[in-house]
C-alpha cells in the first residue's frame, strides 16, 4: 500500500497523517505528535548585525591602474625562462650498425629472430618477449608491427641472454 500526503508545509503533512491514523482507529500519544510539530516549526530567523566598517566598498578605483603583460609577453618570458643556461652539451654520437648486405641474410636473421621469440612465448617468457618488442620495436605489440630494421637489435639481445 502506498499513501501520498501533500501539503505547504511539513505541519500539514503530519496533520494529514494524524487525521488518517485517527480515522483508521490507530491511537497515537498526542505528546510526541505535539513535540514532532514544535520541532519542526520555522525558527524565527536570526538577523545579525554588521558593522559598517567591515564592509568593503566595491565602487571605488583603485589609485594606480594594474598594467598586465600582454600574452605574447607573458609567453616569450615564459620561454626565457625554460631555456637552459650555459654550453649545451653535445649528443653521443650514435653507433653505427653493421647492416646487413644481402637481402636473404636479413630474410634469415628476421625468421631465426621470429621463431626463437615464439618458442620463448610458448616457454612462459611472455614478459620478457613484449619487453623485446616494445623496446626494440617502437611499441610493437606483435611481431607484425616490427619494423624490418627492428630485428637486428632484438637478435643482439637475445644473444645476450634477453630470453633467459
Amino acid at each position: 500500500m502506498k499513501i501520498t500526503f501533500e501539503g505547504q508545509g511539513f505541519n500539514e503533512i503530519l496533520d494529514q497523517m494524524a487525521a488518517l491514523l485517527e480515522r483508521s482507529g490507530i491511537k497515537i500519544a498526542t505528546e510526541t505528535y505535539a513535540h514532532a510539530q514544535t520541532a519542526t516549526a520555522q525558527p524565527e530567523p536570526v538577523q545579525e548585525a554588521i558593522a559598517p566598517e567591515a564592509i568593503a566598498p566595491v565602487d571605488n578605483p583603485l589609485d594606480a591602474p594594474v598594467e598586465k603583460p600582454s600574452p605574447t609577453e607573458r609567453m616569450a618570458k615564459a620561454r626565457a625562462a625554460k631555456k637552459p643556461k650555459g654550453t649545451p652539451k653535445p649528443a653521443p654520437a650514435p653507433v653505427p650498425q653493421e647492416p646487413f648486405a644481402d637481402p636473404a641474410d636479413i630474410v634469415k636473421l628476421r625468421q631465426r629472430t621470429i621463431n626463437d621469440l615464439q618458442e620463448a612465448y610458448a616457454n612462459g617468457h611472455q614478459a620478457e618477449v613484449f619487453e623485446l618488442l616494445s623496446r626494440f620495436g617502437n611499441g610493437a605489440k606483435s611481431f607484425r608491427e616490427l619494423p624490418a630494421d627492428a630485428f637486428v637489435p632484438i637478435r643482439e639481445a637475445i644473444d645476450s641472454g634477453a630470453l633467459t
